[in-house]
């Protein structure tokens, strides 16, 4: 029995053309499934759409707004927390001698006792 080895590839080959032919069919179908929901749900919030591309510019600037007020409130806080903190430093100083000065009064009356 002689087999020609020609043939038998041919054959295969296009067998398996044929598979991926079905296969791409199907992949084709199934996108233009996909294709038909995405227009589909587009065209029922067609308005929707619309509104919101409205309101992006006014929600853009009102956003631009607020970051420019959260800038000159964090300028504030940071001017603020400095004089907090020389301030602090000032009143650490006073009571330094405060402590000092009990300190003395303390010793005072307790070797009178």
């Amino acid at each position: 029995m002689y087999v020609d080895f020609f043939k038998l590839g041919q054959g295969l080959l296009i067998f398996l053309g044929i598979i991926i032919l079905i296969i791409l069919i199907i992949g084709l179908l199934k996108l233009i499934k996909t294709i038909s929901s995405v227009n589909l749900i587009i065209k029922n919030n067609e308005g929707s759409i619309g509104e919101i591309l409205e309101f992006l510019p006014k929600t853009f600037k009102n956003l631009y707004e607020v970051t420019d007020n959260i800038k000159d409130v964090t300028e504030v806080v940071v001017q603020t927390t400095a004089t907090a903190l020389g301030a602090t430093e000032s009143i650490e100083k006073y009571l330094v001698y405060v402590v000092d000065i009990l300190t003395i009064i303390k010793k005072i009356f307790s070797n009178k006792k």
